[in-house]
């Protein structure tokens, strides 16, 4: 009998302790691994969703910036505002335009003295005082576009009523009138309060559940899912917040409990573990895909395109050869829209992208930056002669007929081309000179592409 005891002790402490300890020692880890990976899971796609909530201010702010130059550089809007003033005009094509179109709260038309020659506040067309209902941030907006290029919008937070709006101020130049000066010393001002409405639908755009404006001090808010903002004089900070997406908390409340059941259920929990841990890395990607292309024609915007060239850019300061930029701007796209209706050029420019794409290259890219406006980025180009008849093909291709069903029609393409190192080797800067010689491109005719870095700049015409 004593025998059997020892041996049934040994048995225990040889087997049976150590199975026990080891079974244990392993529900323990996987129980810690399990909490650690989900903690992981959800700071990831919180640190994603963060980062998504920044972008989409920035891009908010760079469509409004567009928006605004696009009403500003308009032939017939210099007439009615600078040699007569037009107030029906005015406050058809510009405060109504702008409230239908952009779903504006404010928008104003300043002097050179930046007094308000034109509001349109509330729905209502008149001459309120744009510093009476804008603070904090407003002139330093307005002084600091005045002191730009005079072509460019300038665009940033301000409060408006004491709450945050988004303000874009543009030049009113002329467009077609060689004439006239480019530079009126009036400026179209765009205003979009960042209401309830405005962020539910930028909440939705880029996935972020319940996007609201919540006080600094308001401690209902989880610290993770929430980027601070503020107006360009950081006199009013308030918290971008978002129901945060929690991987982690679904992972815990389905596995935690089948893990201290046996050991068995921690290998099958693990294999559990790495699907979701698939899932949700899966969403992020998706997430991040969906904020980083153009939801009309699929093609890159602005946010992964400058991601793109700034990577190019960087790999160019230690490695030759250089790169091409291609800015690109459709002629006679707004009289499609405006002919045709606003379903007829979505489609057109459908028909584009399809087209620039099939003339990319593999390590190409081409993106849309807005409206009828694109960029093609082509790594290791350099040369002028190939460049030239790269643009010249572009053109040929995108001047050929479109058939929008049973209309058929023919825009054309100007292009200006900036070529890295020569051009610069920052990204802005080389977008920039490629704008600049769109402009001059646009300015001598259309049809036809120009470089930046020629004296005097030369033509390329399809």
């Amino acid at each position: 009998m004593p025998r059997e005891i020892d041996t049934t002790r040994q048995f225990f402490f040889k087997v049976i302790l150590p199975l026990a300890l080891l079974t244990a020692l392993l529900l323990v880890g996987s129980g810690g691994g399990l909490i650690w990976l989900a903690n992981y899971q959800t700071n990831t796609a919180i640190g994603e969703q963060a980062r998504l909530a920044r972008a989409a201010v920035k891009v908010h702010g760079e469509a409004l910036a567009k928006g605004a130059s696009d009403y500003g550089h308009w032939d017939e809007a210099v007439v009615a505002i600078v040699d007569r003033f037009d107030f029906p005009w005015v406050d058809g094509n510009i405060g109504q335009a702008g409230s239908t179109s952009y779903g504006l709260a404010m928008s104003f038309v300043l002097d050179p003295e930046n007094r308000s020659v034109y509001s349109h506040v509330d729905g209502k067309g008149g001459a309120v005082d744009a510093r009476s209902l804008l603070s904090n941030g407003f002139n330093e907006l307005v002084a600091r576009n005045r002191a730009g290029d005079h072509i460019s919008a300038t665009f940033g937070l301000v409060t408006a009523r004491d709450a945050l709006a988004m303000v874009a101020v543009a030049p009113l130049r002329p467009f077609d009138d060689k004439e006239r000066p480019q530079e009126t010393g009036y400026l179209i001002v765009f205003v979009d309060v960042l209401n309830e409405a405005r962020l539910a639908e930028l909440g939705q755009t880029y996935l972020l559940p319940n996007l609201r404006l919540v006080d600094i001090d308001d401690a209902s808010v989880d610290p993770r899912a929430r980027i601070r903002v503020s107006d360009e004089m950081r006199a009013t900070a308030r918290y971008l917040a978002w129901d945060p997406v929690r991987p982690g908390d679904a992972l815990l409340r389905t596995a935690g409990p089948v893990l201290v059941v046996t050991l068995c259920a921690f290998f099958v929990l693990s294999i559990f573990v790495l699907r979701y841990s698939s899932e949700a890395a899966r969403l992020i990607r998706s997430s991040e895909a969906r904020a980083m292309r153009d939801a009309l024609t699929g093609l890159p915007n602005r946010v992964l395109l400058l991601d793109r060239l700034d990577r190019l850019v960087g790999h160019l300061k230690s490695r030759q050869p250089g790169v091409a930029l291609m800015y690109l701007d459709l002629d006679g796209f707004k009289a499609v829209n405006d002919g045709h209706g606003h379903a007829a050029g979505d489609e057109l420019l459908c028909q584009v992208a399809e087209r620039l794409r099939s003339l990319l290259r593999g390590q190409d890219t081409a993106a849309r930056l807005g409206g009828d406006e694109f960029v093609v980025v082509m790594p290791g180009l350099t040369n002028h002669a190939e460049l030239r008849a790269r643009a010249s093909w572009i053109i040929d291709t995108l001047r050929s007929p479109y058939r929008l069903g049973d209309t058929v029609i023919e825009i054309g393409v100007s292009i200006g081309i900036a070529v890295s190192p020569t051009d610069g080797q920052e990204s802005a800067d080389l977008l920039q000179k490629a704008d600049r010689a769109l402009y001059l491109a646009k300015s001598s005719g259309k049809g036809n592409a120009r470089f930046h870095s020629e004296n005097p700049l030369q033509v390329v015409s399809g």
